[in-house]
């Protein structure tokens, strides 16, 4: 079976390309900390917003648990809004909603794709309801002209997601200063855990040419003197930050490693923006018009950075599972949080089961794209 890493892995590629990073995205913000995931950056910013108990926090009904996790660890209320087919907010659905007692609202930009946000910004202000701008699946990119995350009054998002790194996250804001956020440093074994699972993974993809054999053999009699399971390719690259709906306290309290933070800086931004539009169009090209299947987004636009490739299956239950262990990287998020309700017009509920998130990032080749094209193509049936 051909191995594909899920997420991104550090090469000697990852620092090919032009150094000049590009303009628009959550980095444009004055105001910048860095967190150990997304979910933490969530609980940060429902923090600095003086999110009380028992308030209302809207969120979106398509969602991975861990965006809600932090709303009902802060101790207040989800308050679930529907998403209309373009992934946007319904906010005609909520201008008919009571929102007395809501304080706050999370709006994401699903799988790279900015959404509009001068609406959702003009909802907000009339209602004076804070707006918490998620781009955990777009750290590049522009929303109605401007850089996404610069909508929100804080806008959050997840290193790991775009970046060849194990852990991190960033809270950002245009107005809301964030030096207050006392975040202690990693213990040294962290620190240096995070170091040598960035190398290893990259290590296991063979991203390192010349010291591939040698870092391979050091590795593998670290795991043997451990009693590690040599399979890192599970521990390291076989989930992500939203495997499950448990939020731990202590981790928002904390910085990245330092290792993540100094990878997310160096590598080449420039190289991961067209990497992933690339393997988004060659994606689509092959897998826009397939029995039993399409495109949520067939034509990428000029100005996103894809997350994934979003792939709609009619009939998602048999299909799903081959794929995964055809070893394709792709995620879905089925596990929508308990009480979850069913709302008219929604999509959020169907694309739950049915909306496939292929991996679509910059350290897969035009080779591995092509190759699990033709595995999706024959594994999904009409």
């Amino acid at each position: 079976m051909r191995s594909y890493p899920r997420l991104p892995v550090l090469g000697w590629s990852a620092f090919a390309g032009e150094r000049a990073a590009p303009t628009h995205g959550v980095l444009s913000n004055p105001h910048r900390r860095y967190t150990t995931s997304g979910r933490a950056a969530i609980a940060l910013a429902l923090r600095v917003l003086g999110i009380r108990p028992g308030n209302k926090v809207l969120v979106p009904t398509y969602h991975c648990p861990t965006m809600i996790a932090p709303v009902v660890r802060a101790g207040a209320q989800p308050m679930f809004y529907p998403i209309t087919a373009t992934g946007g907010i319904d906010l005609e659905w909520l201008q008919r909603a009571d929102l007395v007692g809501a304080r706050a609202m999370l709006a994401a930009h699903y799988f790279g794709i900015p959404q509009p946000m001068s609406e959702v910004r003009a909802f907000c202000d009339s209602y004076r309801i804070a707006l918490i701008e998620d781009c955990a699946h777009a750290f590049f990119g522009l929303s109605d002209g401007a850089a996404v995350g610069s909508w929100g009054d804080i806008a959050i998002a997840s290193l790991t997601k775009f970046f060849p790194v194990p852990e991190g996250g960033l809270i950002v804001s245009a107005t809301y200063p964030l030096e207050a956020l006392d975040l202690a440093a990693r213990h040294w074994r962290d620190e240096f855990k995070a170091a040598a699972d960035i190398i290893e993974l990259g290590v296991v993809h063979r991203r390192f040419p010349g010291l591939n054999t040698i870092l391979g053999s050091v590795f593998r009699m670290k795991n043997w003197l451990r009693g590690r399971d040599a399979s890192f390719e599970v521990a390291a690259n076989g989930g992500s930050e939203n495997a499950a709906p448990v939020l731990d306290l202590s981790l928002t309290s904390l910085r990245p490693a330092v290792a993540a933070r100094w990878v997310t800086g160096c590598v080449r931004q420039s190289r991961i923006i067209a990497n992933r539009r690339r393997n988004y169009a060659a994606l689509a090209s092959r897998l826009s018009r397939i029995d039993g299947a399409h495109a949520l987004v067939p034509e990428l636009p000029r100005d996103a950075t894809p997350y994934v490739f979003p792939l709609y299956v009619n009939d998602p239950a048999p299909s799903y599972q081959r794929l995964r262990s055809a070893g394709i990287p792709l995620f879905r998020w089925d596990e929508v949080w308990p009480g979850t309700p069913v709302l008219d017009g929604d999509v959020g509920l169907d694309w739950a089961q049915r909306v496939f998130q292929i991996g679509c990032h910059q350290d897969l080749s035009l080779h591995d794209i092509e190759s699990m094209a033709t595995t999706v193509r024959a594994l999904i049936r009409p």
